[in-house]
């Protein structure tokens, strides 16, 4: 069966932990949708978006901390995002939880959406910030 949420180097950003986050996530997102197709029960998929939620909470505040060391000039408007991502998440997480089946499967497909969509825009933007303080940082004097 082929991976739906599947990691490529297009979403590597160049800074190794980040990375590895997001590959974390990414096989979590496929975890869940093998779970899905294989008609697992609600409480099995329930689980894995938490454990989903959780592990991208832990990531953003990683990566928040991060913008915050290195002096990122937009640390602002993606704190922003995080927040955003992390209202409309809970939103729909309630919406499973009440019994909308489809719920699960739309809050799956759209933090995979979102996440795709984040590390390639924004999260992009911080390994650049960086990979210039680290060229400024080895120019002579």
């Amino acid at each position: 069966m082929n991976a739906t949420f599947r990691w490529t180097a297009n979403y590597a950003l160049g800074v190794g932990e980040i990375d590895r986050e997001h590959q974390h996530l990414f096989a979590l997102a496929e975890e869940m949708h093998q779970a899905m197709m294989a008609g697992k029960g609600k409480q099995i998929v329930m689980h894995l978006l938490d454990e989903m939620l959780a592990y991208t909470g832990q990531h953003f505040a990683h990566e928040e901390e991060l913008m915050e060391r290195s002096g990122f000039p937009d640390r602002e408007p993606h704190l922003r995002q995080h927040e955003e991502l992390r209202t409309q998440v809970r939103a729909k997480r309630a919406r499973a939880l009440a019994g909308e089946v489809t719920m699960t499967i739309e809050a799956m497909q759209f933090l995979m959406s979102w996440l795709k969509g984040h590390i390639l825009a924004s999260d992009c933007r911080i390994a650049d910030f960086l990979r210039q303080q680290e060229t400024a940082l080895r120019r002579p004097l």
